[in-house]
């Protein structure tokens, strides 16, 4: 799937120029958005996308994902 501009435009407002289509969960899809630079220590940042409404997931809702694509 290719990324949306609007997803794009989400990340990058928050300083994560790379995104990545995952796949679906839990009625969402699902984006990693990402740096260029090389990140050692923290969780993966995902987007949430549903309709019209797209967010960063929490931090509950990171280790549910995490899981689920392993």
């Amino acid at each position: 799937m290719e990324v949306p501009e609007k997803i794009k435009r989400f990340a990058k407002a928050e300083d994560f120029p790379v995104v990545t289509h995952l796949g679906d969960w839990e009625g969402f899809i699902v984006f990693l958005a990402d740096t260029e630079d090389e990140c050692c220590i923290g969780l993966p940042q995902y987007i949430l996308s549903k309709d019209k409404d797209i967010r960063w997931a929490s931090p509950v809702e990171t280790g549910k994902i995490m899981s689920h694509f392993i």
